[in-house]
């Protein structure tokens, strides 16, 4: 059996939710200042409304991967930040989120929270996740789902939410 080891589910946030998040979240934006093409805002997760619809997206992949609690070691979603991509920008350098800066990565995950013509494009599979309001990605954060960001062909600014399902430590934060 070929798996891919990437669950994409839509309609997981309304368009009304989405609207929400990012007036909530637009306000709250920090201008980044090392060429990451986008402004963004860390979501503080205990306090996030949605966060059972997110554990219940996590319990979905579980049951559909069960192989992630092979694990020897303990794992959450850790970090949650918005992000806003400016007309023609999005984060195109070809990457996985498991570096030596972030070690405990084991899951990346996605809130499409605007609809592109364009979205999260594979290395190795060639298969690209469009940008669909209220879509939930989640795929390994491991060189196996190299990815990139596509740039929207009509110019429109792009709004996501990204997340990280980490191994943790009582005490340790990922960034």
């Amino acid at each position: 059996m070929n798996k891919n080891f990437i669950l994409t589910v839509d309609d997981v946030f309304t368009k009304q939710e989405c609207n929400n998040l990012i007036n909530n979240f637009k306000e709250k934006l920090i201008k980044s200042n090392n060429n990451l093409n986008y402004n963004f805002c860390d979501i503080d997760i205990e306090n996030f409304i949605y966060l059972n619809k997110l554990n219940n997206i996590i319990d979905l992949y579980v049951k559909k991967y069960p192989e992630i609690n092979m694990t020897s070691s303990l794992w959450d979603l850790v970090n949650l930040r918005y992000k806003l991509f400016g007309k023609n920008k999005c984060f195109n350098i070809w990457h996985s989120e498991h570096s030596i800066n972030y070690p405990y990565r084991v899951l990346s995950l996605q809130i499409y929270l605007s609809n592109h013509n364009c979205g999260t494009e594979f290395y190795f599979n060639k298969k690209t996740i469009l940008s669909k309001i209220g879509r939930v990605s989640i795929f390994p954060a491991y060189f196996t789902h190299t990815h990139k960001g596509q740039v929207c062909p009509d110019g429109n600014e792009r709004s996501i939410i990204t997340g990280y399902i980490s191994f943790f430590k009582k005490g340790l934060n990922d960034e």
